[in-house]
C-alpha cells in the first residue's frame, strides 16, 4: 500500500509541471505580442493624444454646447451662487455627449458623482467672482486628469492638468456658440 501511494504521488508530480510550462509559453507568447504592439504604436503614434484641453474642446458641437446652456440657465446666467456642471463624456460609439448634471442649490460649489467617461467638467462661476478656473477646481482637475473648464459672462476659461497651465478659450458669451470652437484656439494663447 506504501509503495502504491509512493508511486500515485510520483505520477501526480510529474503531471503537474507540465501545465505550468505551457501556462508560461501563453504567458510568454502573449508578453511577445504586446511588446510587438506598444513597439508599432510608437511608430505610428496617433495624430493627438486622446486627453487634454485641446482634445476636450475639439469635441464641444452643437449638443455639448446646448447642455452647457443649461447649466449657464440653471445658475440663473451667473447672477446667483449656484453652480451648473457638465461632465463632456466618451461615448461607447465613439462620439460624445455633454451630460448635465442637474441641480444641487449649493452654493459656490456642486457636488456630483464622477463618471469613468469623463474626458472633462465644465461648470458655472458666478459673474461677481474671479472667471478663472480656482483651488477646488485645480484639485478635481489633479485627481482625475482632466481639464476643468469655468463658463461665465466674462468667457471660458480652462485649467488642464497636463500642462498645469490657466488659458482663456473664449471671451465673454461666445462659449454659447458652437462654430466659436476650434482646436487651434489655446495655441494662440
Amino acid at each position: 500500500m506504501k509503495r502504491t501511494v509512493q508511486l500515485f504521488v510520483s505520477a501526480l508530480l510529474l503531471t503537474v509541471p507540465a501545465p505550468a510550462a505551457s501556462s508560461f509559453n501563453i504567458t510568454a507568447s502573449f508578453s511577445r505580442a504586446l511588446a510587438d504592439a506598444v513597439e508599432a504604436s510608437k511608430a505610428h503614434p496617433s495624430p493627438a493624444p486622446l486627453r487634454g484641453a485641446l482634445y476636450a474642446i475639439s469635441t464641444f458641437d452643437k449638443e455639448v454646447v446646448a447642455a452647457f446652456a443649461k447649466a449657464w440657465g440653471r445658475s440663473s446666467n451667473g447672477t446667483t451662487g449656484v453652480e451648473g456642471v457638465v461632465l463632456v463624456l466618451r461615448m461607447l460609439g465613439g462620439g460624445y455627449s455633454g451630460r448635465d448634471m442637474g441641480s444641487t442649490n449649493e452654493q459656490k460649489k456642486f457636488t456630483f458623482r464622477w463618471h469613468p467617461a469623463t474626458i472633462a467638467i465644465v461648470h458655472t462661476h458666478p459673474n461677481n467672482s474671479d472667471p478663472r478656473p480656482h483651488d477646488e477646481d485645480f484639485a478635481v482637475a489633479d485627481k482625475y486628469q482632466v481639464p476643468i473648464f469655468t463658463i461665465t459672462s466674462r468667457g471660458m476659461y480652462v485649467y488642464d492638468p497636463i500642462t498645469r497651465k490657466i488659458s482663456r478659450v473664449l471671451e465673454n458669451l461666445d462659449w454659447l456658440d458652437a462654430s466659436k470652437y476650434s482646436r487651434s484656439m489655446l495655441a494662440k494663447q
